[in-house]
């Protein structure tokens, strides 16, 4: 069974891990890769994510595994006016249902904290869009290689 659990700042250097695995994070090439997630910016990172109402930042907990796995956020994008979700799931916990579970978790949390809809933008060949579009979520436009997802809660 999968939870979603805000963490601790102590508990940051899982997303530090999260971030910096290269096969986690092959997904993002074209935007670099890796992600070097400082422990200079956790305190103001910490103190915006946790405490504005436009960003919501969770952890992935696997009750079986007694061990986090992934991450899931969502926060306002000004550019599109629309609420941007991201979820990142180790790699070697993918293909296994879980992100699915988590995604609609965290649709769930989004509409329990007053949310009408939720998107992603996404690369157009991510092999994730599948998930989007079973849970739900219609294609609104694409442009060059995004694609923008969206979802009624």
């Amino acid at each position: 069974m999968i939870k979603l659990v805000q963490p601790q700042i102590k508990e940051l250097k899982y997303r530090k891990k999260l971030l910096k695995d290269p096969q986690t994070m092959a997904f993002n090439k074209s935007n670099g890769g890796t992600v070097d997630f400082n422990e200079k910016i956790w305190q103001p990172w910490y103190a915006l994510w946790m405490n504005d109402t436009k960003y919501y930042y969770a952890y992935i907990y696997d009750d079986t595994l007694k061990k986090y796995i992934g991450e899931v956020s969502y926060y306002f994008e000004e550019e599109y006016r629309e609420y941007v979700l991201n979820i990142i799931v180790e790699a070697k916990y993918r293909h296994l249902g879980k992100g699915k579970e988590a995604l609609e978790l965290l649709c769930k949390q989004a509409k329990e904290n007053g949310l009408r809809f939720l998107c992603d933008d996404i690369e157009t060949n991510n092999p994730a869009k599948n998930l989007f579009l079973d849970l739900g979520f219609k294609e609104v436009w694409a442009r060059e290689n995004i694609t923008m997802l969206k979802k009624r809660l």
